[in-house]
């Protein structure tokens, strides 16, 4: 399954040669060509940069299918089948999603230190917009149980800002397009999209009680 990491980085990050550390390598030299990095005495910019950004490539690791199902449960026509099936068990209900968009953004800090000083603090803002089209699923008992055919696209963005020295640059950007099947498993048990159906398996019922076509 895809991670924002993926995205931006590549399928590897840093240790030995490949598409994952070139494109490491290209967003360590973005971060020295605008000055975001103060001087670090005899150890060169590029060798900083390089480890900043392998560090930042490390955080976001963050599965695509999380972002997804984080939304679907936050608000969507997933989460009011998710409170149907629920509270009435042994239902199921079909939930065809025409068009759902949802933006997400990862941001944190970072201090730089070398040799036990602190030389900068560096603030990374991830960031993305998804499009689902096309989603068949199948909810019951408060649980995503089966997605059906679905296409996704994402468009990720990262910057790195400083402000000792000043400095704002986009170090790395990527587009996607994905099948929702293969990137949001459901497994036998089902995915708890209400927090009353983290411990109770989804149970089967004979057909789904019900179509709903929404938005999202």
């Amino acid at each position: 399954m895809t991670t924002v990491r993926e995205l931006l980085f590549g399928d590897v990050v840093g240790g030995r040669a490949g598409e994952a550390a070139g494109k490491v390598e290209q967003a360590a030299e973005q971060l020295v060509g605008v000055g975001a990095l103060p001087a670090a005495g005899e150890l060169p910019a590029l060798t900083v940069a390089r480890a900043v950004m392998t560090r930042v490539a490390e955080l976001l690791d963050v599965e695509l299918s999380d972002v997804l199902v984080g939304a679907w449960r936050t608000r969507s026509a997933l989460l009011a089948a998710a409170h149907r099936t629920h509270a009435a068990p042994g239902t199921s209900e079909q939930v065809v999603v025409k068009t759902y968009a949802l933006p997400w953004e990862y941001e944190t800090e970072l201090d730089v230190v070398v040799d036990g000083r602190t030389l900068t603090t560096l603030t990374v803002v991830a960031d993305a917009e998804l499009e689902v089209t096309a989603l068949t699923a199948t909810v019951a008992a408060g649980r995503l149980t089966h997605l059906g055919g679905g296409e996704g696209r994402i468009s990720a963005r990262l910057r790195v800002r400083s402000t000792r020295p000043q400095a704002d640059v986009q170090v790395a950007h990527s587009e996607r397009h994905f099948a929702l099947p293969y990137e949001v498993k459901t497994g036998e048990r089902g995915i708890p999209l209400i927090e009353q159906a983290r411990d109770v398996p989804a149970q089967a019922p004979a057909a789904p009680s019900g179509v709903e076509s929404a938005p999202a």
